[in-house]
């Protein structure tokens, strides 16, 4: 008897039929949606509902054949106001309706918080449907401050009732053991929780123009920089780094510069703007704009490390910054927030620090800094630790299981 081929345990056969997964987005997750209907058509049909048509390209999945791409956006109203997001939420549960019940499937897949989709959860039960839910924040929470953020955040948990979603889908998929256990406490059963770590972002690198340079301010960006990159918001711990950067230039002086690239969050002013002084300005870059991902090869691969100084605001979440830091190869500092700490490897893919310490993030920057061998080679580190174990296909390989124990 021939030895099966390991490759011929996961994949089906050119003669079986292949099962079909219906893959639903949640705007603001495009990217990361679209990533992972590439991923998984390597095992099964993918039928994408997705909030972007760019994502669909930008990630690959659009040279894919086994997807089937429905842009979601095209039926609903364009712009922002309270009565758009009424009438976005009554136009997106007719969708549903008319997708969930027409549509051949074995496994509805889930982003986050789904408006209205709730509602047919007791029609897929009927049907015998299984449900999988990716839950990327296990708490709601916007931006957005004071009774306008308030507002939005009670908004959105009546649209999407995310207590009753953790309570009647058959799995949940969290990034982060610390994030399980956050679920576990919240009495959801520990069966039905499932850690699949957020994979990488390779296919940024399959951009043409992977030397874009960015311009703020008539300065253009030299190497062998810190990086903090990203939306700012007051879970961020900005006001940290600032005070890091500072102790860090008094120490060695024009060896240390720090970029700060992204754009607050609509609502939120930046306190450290305030305090920010002219001489803060010689070693700290401001890019006060939304990154774009044509601009992250460019911006990313210049620095010597990324650094996330996030406060215990944070705990709730994981960040994708660490994956893409480890795909080009550069180690992370990062505060000591569980879901964050447990994708760093201290002092061998990178530092942690205890969350508000500036001194202490001051010196593993300098450390970092001042010695450059030790810097790549944690990338190094980095990048194995990646492809062990948060490549698209090892992902994509653990959520096809997931799938595949429905019929078990």
């Amino acid at each position: 008897m021939k030895n099966e081929s390991p490759r011929s345990s996961h994949l089906p056969s050119s003669k079986e039929k292949r099962s079909t997964v219906l893959l639903f987005d949640s705007d603001g997750f495009s990217n990361y949606t679209c990533y992972l209907a590439r991923g998984l058509s390597k095992y099964r049909d993918v039928i994408l509902y997705s909030f972007s048509e760019e994502s669909f390209n930008i990630t690959g999945a659009a040279k894919e054949k086994g997807i089937k791409f429905h842009y979601i956006k095209k039926w609903l109203p364009k712009g922002y106001s309270v009565v758009r997001g009424i009438i976005r939420v009554f136009l997106l549960f007719f969708i549903l309706f008319a997708v969930l019940i027409r549509t051949k499937y074995d496994v509805v897949h889930v982003q986050e918080l789904l408006p209205t989709f709730f509602l047919f959860i007791p029609i897929l039960k009927l049907r015998k449907k299984q449900i999988c839910w990716t839950l990327h924040d296990i708490e709601t929470f916007n931006p957005a401050t004071g009774i306008n953020g308030k507002l939005q955040v009670l908004f959105s948990k009546i649209v999407s009732q995310p207590t009753l979603m953790a309570k009647y889908v058959d799995k949940i998929l969290v990034h982060a053991l610390s994030l399980r256990e956050q679920m576990i406490a919240k009495k959801v059963s520990q069966n039905k929780i499932n850690v699949v770590r957020h994979f990488d972002y390779r296919y940024v690198l399959e951009f043409n123009d992977n030397n874009a340079i960015i311009k703020s301010n008539d300065w253009i960006l030299e190497e062998d920089y810190g990086l903090f990159l990203g939306n700012i918001a007051p879970w961020k711990g900005i006001d940290t780094l600032i005070d890091a950067a500072r102790i860090a230039r008094t120490k060695i002086g024009d060896k240390f510069n720090l970029v700060i690239a992204g754009k607050p969050y609509a609502g939120y002013s930046i306190p450290f703007f305030k305090n920010f002084v002219k001489e803060d300005y010689k070693f700290v870059k401001i890019i006060n704009k939304y990154i774009a991902t044509s601009e992250i090869p460019g911006l990313v691969s210049k620095c010597s490390f990324l650094v996330l100084p996030y406060n215990n605001s944070f705990q709730h979440s994981v960040s994708g910054v660490i994956p893409l830091a480890y795909t080009f190869r550069k180690p992370v500092i990062v505060s000591n927030i569980p879901s964050l700490a447990e994708y760093v490897e201290h002092a061998k893919t990178g530092f942690i620090f205890n969350d508000n310490d500036s001194n202490q993030l001051a010196n593993y920057m300098i450390e970092l800094i001042e010695n450059n061998s030790q810097c790549k080679e944690m990338g190094k580190r980095a990048y194995q630790k990646l492809s062990n174990e948060m490549s698209l296909d090892t992902c994509c390989k653990s959520i096809n299981n997931i799938y595949n124990s429905f019929n078990s």
